[in-house]
């Protein structure tokens, strides 16, 4: 899933990046468009146009990113996006690092601060993320809200 926030100020959470298997990464995706007033979008969409600030976030399924995640990474040119902000979720390591790797590879710099939580799997993590998860990944969302001065 990702979320993007045009230059113009509109604020829009597109469903570029996005895929969630389980709905966790896209319950997560959901707080944080709506608390920047925009729409959480699959990965199977392309971004049209310049996209100044893109959420792109994924899940680690059997150790692995999904591979609508990759393909979403594949497809994604530079000169339509400027900064790149990860988040996710996992029952066990960090999608955010694997996701970075990925786009370290096709020549994208993502910011440092990423939001990462318990996504449920099985027995593991059971119930999550939760309520506490979603207003984290909301009050991470708006950290990003302030226009770059």
């Amino acid at each position: 899933m990702f979320i993007r926030r045009r230059p113009w100020k509109s604020r829009n959470i597109n469903s570029g990046p996005l895929f969630s298997r389980t709905g966790h990464t896209k319950q997560i995706a959901e707080a944080m468009a709506k608390e920047l007033g925009c729409e959480a979008v699959p990965t199977s969409e392309r971004i049209r146009g310049y996209t100044d600030t893109l959420f792109l976030g994924g899940a680690i399924y059997a150790g692995k990113i999904d591979e609508s995640v990759k393909g979403f990474i594949t497809r994604l040119e530079r000169r339509n996006v400027g900064k790149i902000i990860l988040f996710g979720d996992a029952a066990i390591g960090d999608p955010c690092t694997k996701i970075r790797k990925l786009l370290s590879e096709k020549g994208f710099l993502a910011e440092t601060e990423t939001f990462t939580c318990k996504g449920s799997f099985k027995f593991i993590a059971k119930g999550h993320p939760n309520a506490e998860d979603l207003e984290n990944a909301r009050t991470f969302a708006r950290k990003w809200m302030q226009d770059p001065e």
